[in-house]
């Protein structure tokens, strides 16, 4: 759909169509009919349009309310209009986009949607003429010479960041001078369309009620593709089951098979692996005895012998306990030998000393 932007200002109307052309007419009393012969001279029979409201026309403020949404903006400025702009006596449609509200006669707007509608042409938005005017340039000073005054602009990243009116003929500072209509209707149909539309509340209910339809078409057609979803993924699960089942039956045997062979394999490991944990865990008693024979003394001997894992405790007969103590010590891998209990004598029959002695100590096999 072919797209056109309309400047509107009073007595005035600007329009560029495709191609750069202009058409441009003063007699705007009558809205519905100059959208007929703009039609009519354009020859589109379809067209998507996008008007911008130039002063006094248009209202446009700096106002300061808390950080809501464009909404509940509008919605606050819309009940006490004369609050915030002092020349608005009638109803009014209120736009905003912070820190900045515009205000319309709502007379006007109604007027300019249904002329609109009336040649059989869609409307994208009503917007403040200075939206089309800052999408000129993305920084710097704009001025727009209007018949009642001038419109200072200051913008920064493609965002009015300024607005104030002066009167006079010269240029100010180094503020860049465009033609406010051509400008307007060049640019408006690039405008990103924001909270600063200016939209009845009839068109606003509208929209609603169609976007109310639409999402319950959406809803049903969701519903609809997760019916029929759900059906082929019904059928094709049945199918992919029947394929699965088939498929075991016939690797059902060897899979038995494969089974019996893996619980084979697992007792055989567990076995094994019991084994390991065994022979790791069992001290090997043989490497201590040899090492006690070699480290006793040849008269000396064990008569008992006691061991919970790594302690030990043994009683033995030496004719010098303390010498069977001193060969204990050096022994490798005991540690911590003391002595268990008294050492006790006795004299046999030929007259041989004889020293009864009790050990204690902590053994490493590794």
């Amino acid at each position: 759909m072919k797209a056109i932007g309309i400047a509107l200002g009073p007595g005035r109307l600007l329009a560029v169509l495709p191609g750069g052309r202009t058409l441009e007419t003063t007699d705007v009393e009558d809205l519905a009919r100059a959208m007929e012969d703009l039609k009519q001279t354009s020859a589109l029979p379809a067209a998507r349009v996008t008007v911008a409201v130039l002063p006094p026309l248009i209202e446009l403020r700096r106002v300061a309310l808390p950080r809501l949404t464009p909404e509940e903006q509008r919605r606050i400025i819309a009940r006490d209009v004369a609050r915030y702009f002092v020349d608005a006596r009638d109803a009014h449609v209120i736009g905003t986009d912070a820190p900045f509200a515009a205000a319309a006669p709502a007379k006007l707007v109604a007027a300019i949607e249904s002329a609109v509608a009336h040649v059989g042409w869609s409307l994208r938005a009503i917007i403040p003429a200075h939206a089309a005017w800052v999408a000129h340039a993305r920084d710097g000073q704009l001025l727009a010479r209007l018949p009642h005054a001038a419109e200072l602009l200051g913008v920064r990243d493609g965002k009015m960041v300024e607005r104030s009116r002066v009167r006079g003929v010269e240029l100010i500072g180094s503020a860049t001078e465009i033609d406010p209509f051509l400008v307007a209707a060049q640019h408006a149909p690039r405008v990103h369309v924001n909270g600063m539309e200016l939209v009845t509340d009839e068109c606003r209910a509208r929209r609603k009620q169609r976007a109310g339809r639409l999402a319950a078409t959406w809803r049903a057609a969701a519903v609809l593709c997760l019916l029929l979803a759900a059906g082929v993924d019904y059928w094709g699960l049945h199918r992919e089951l029947a394929a699965v089942r088939a498929g075991r039956a016939a690797i059902a045997p060897q899979v038995a098979r494969t089974m019996h062979a893996r619980d084979s394999l697992t007792a055989v490991a567990g076995t094994v692996a019991t084994l390991r944990s065994l022979d790791e865990g069992t001290p090997s008693w043989s490497a201590f005895f040899a090492d006690l024979a070699d480290y006793l003394p040849r008269e000396a001997h064990v008569v008992a012998f006691r061991a919970v894992g790594d302690s030990i405790a043994l009683v033995g007969i030496a004719s010098q306990a303390a010498i069977a103590f001193q060969g204990l010590e050096r022994m490798p891998r005991l540690a911590a030998v003391r002595a268990d209990g008294a050492i006790r004598q006795d004299v046999t029959p030929n007259g041989v000393v004889r020293e009864h002695f009790g050990v204690s100590a902590r053994w490493s096999p590794r």
